[in-house]
């Protein structure tokens, strides 16, 4: 649990907490996604989180792009702004957090990161019909902007 969290928590108690988050799905010329591994765990995910005090949802959705992949877009496109039931965490604990989540398309990727295609890395492109494990944020996203059926 993130400090921020547990000091929330610390105030609120159990009642359930709506967080404002923003997701980056940057493509590469074959059309496939950018998917990162996350730490610890065996599932890939979109470059995601939330926004900071004073910080626009498309800031942030840059500043996760850049500090989870290393990469700079030239340009960030709102895709969809996603809420609702299908974007719950309920954590082990009963603890509940309601996301709001800003979806962006990154256009005109640089990278200061210069990886061979046969890398052995946390981060990759996939084709949206061989996709790995992913988180289940990323599982929701992904389905809903590239049509596919969600299986969760």
């Amino acid at each position: 649990m993130s400090v921020y969290n547990r000091d929330i928590r610390q105030y609120i108690g159990r009642s359930v907490v709506f967080k404002i988050k923003a997701a980056v799905m940057a493509r590469n010329e074959a059309g496939e996604v950018l998917l990162l591994k996350r730490p610890g765990r065996d599932v890939w995910g979109l470059p995601i989180g939330g926004i900071k005090p004073g910080e626009s949802m498309e800031e942030a959705a840059a500043r996760e792009l850049w500090e989870e992949s290393g990469h700079h877009a030239g340009e960030l496109e709102l895709l969809d702004l996603l809420s609702g039931r299908d974007y719950v965490k309920k954590h082990v604990n009963g603890d509940e957090e309601y996301y709001v989540i800003g979806v962006y398309a990154a256009h005109g990727l640089k990278s200061v990161i210069d990886l061979p295609e046969e890398s052995d890395t946390s981060m990759k492109y996939f084709a949206g019909d061989a996709l790995p494990v992913t988180d289940g944020l990323t599982t929701r996203i992904l389905h809903k902007l590239l049509g596919q059926p969600d299986e969760s």
